[in-house]
């Protein structure tokens, strides 16, 4: 009986209205690819440790004095 009543309680609040039910599933798509790629962007750079540009970069930074010379200081900002 508990089946039931939990797959009435998600056919009212999910999808009764098409509006709401596609809505859910677009979030639901959003949610799910941010959890994806964060979890293999994760094992990626595990896997990868010291290989990666960004380490490789702040080793060479650190050996030359703290200074690569160069204008881009590795972050995203688009300015």
């Amino acid at each position: 009986m508990a089946a039931a009543q939990l797959m009435d309680l998600g056919y009212r609040v999910f999808m009764r209205r098409n509006s709401v039910y596609v809505a859910f599933i677009i979030g639901g798509a959003l949610a799910g690819e941010k959890i994806v790629n964060s979890s293999f962007n994760t094992a990626w750079e595990s896997n990868n440790q010291g290989k990666l540009f960004k380490d490789i970069a702040a080793k060479k930074a650190a050996e030359s004095g703290g200074d690569d010379g160069g204008e881009d200081d590795g972050g995203d900002d688009d300015e």
